[in-house]
C-alpha cells in the first residue's frame, strides 16, 4: 500500500504557470508610431498593467514558469512598454528583466 502511494505521488501532473500577455515578435513589430490606442489593443490585446499614475503608458508583461524545471526549460520573463502621447503611439520598448537572484 505504501509503495503504491509513493509511486503514484511521483506521477502528479503539474501544469506550467503562465501569466500575462504572450506577445510574438511579429505582433510587437506591427506596432508603429502614430497608431491609436484602439489599434494597439487590436494588435496586442489589452495591456496587463495600466498604471493610474502613468496613463500614457501600457505595460505588457509575460511570465512562464515551466512545471518541469529541466535543463532546457527555464523561466521566461518578458516586458513590453508602449508609450502614448495624445492617444497615439510614440514608442515601443522591450524592457530587459534581470534573472532572479539565486540563493
Amino acid at each position: 500500500m505504501v509503495f503504491a502511494a509513493l509511486t503514484l505521488s511521483a506521477c502528479v501532473y503539474r501544469p506550467d504557470i503562465k501569466q500575462g500577455n504572450f506577445l510574438k515578435p511579429g505582433m510587437i513589430a506591427q506596432v508603429k508610431p502614430g497608431m491609436t490606442e484602439a489599434q494597439v489593443r487590436f494588435v496586442l490585446g489589452p495591456p496587463m498593467i495600466r498604471d493610474p499614475f502613468h496613463p500614457d503608458r501600457w505595460d505588457y508583461v509575460y511570465y512562464n514558469l515551466p512545471a518541469s524545471r529541466a535543463a532546457n526549460q527555464s523561466v521566461s520573463r518578458e516586458h513590453v512598454l508602449v508609450q502614448f502621447k495624445d492617444g497615439k503611439v510614440v514608442g515601443v520598448e522591450q524592457v530587459a528583466i534581470p534573472p532572479p537572484a539565486s540563493g
